[in-house]
């Protein structure tokens, strides 16, 4: 593989990452499958390639990594707080249907500590 389909897949996925998070399930789904995909092609091309970049290109691309890994951990950052508030979520109506707390938007009385 070529330097220039490697730095192509790479701004292909920074223009991915650029855009907003989805909201709807489906098309977090589609664009987390997008990133991924994108994500494994570039990894094999660059391993294809592996010592046939000149340093000049080498460091480019190392930059362009860096641009990722920051988009990344943004996406990451957005998943991880959606789970916790799932798990907050899941946490809340356990207890409700024990019948154990009475909650409040970020605070709950405990019924049997009364």
């Amino acid at each position: 593989m070529s330097y220039a389909s490697v730095k192509e897949r790479t701004e292909e996925l920074l223009h991915l990452l650029a855009r907003p998070f989805p909201q709807e399930d489906d098309e977090r789904d589609d664009f987390l499958e997008a990133v991924n995909c994108l994500l494994g092609l570039r990894q094999s091309m660059i391993e294809a390639s592996a010592g046939s970049f000149t340093t000049e290109e080498a460091s480019f691309l190392i930059e362009q990594d860096r641009l990722l890994t920051a988009s990344l951990n943004a996406v990451s950052a957005v998943i991880k707080q959606d789970l916790k508030e799932i798990a907050d979520q899941k946490r809340l109506h356990k207890g409700y249907e024990r019948g154990t707390i009475l909650a409040t938007k970020g605070a709950f009385i405990d019924e049997k500590a009364r």
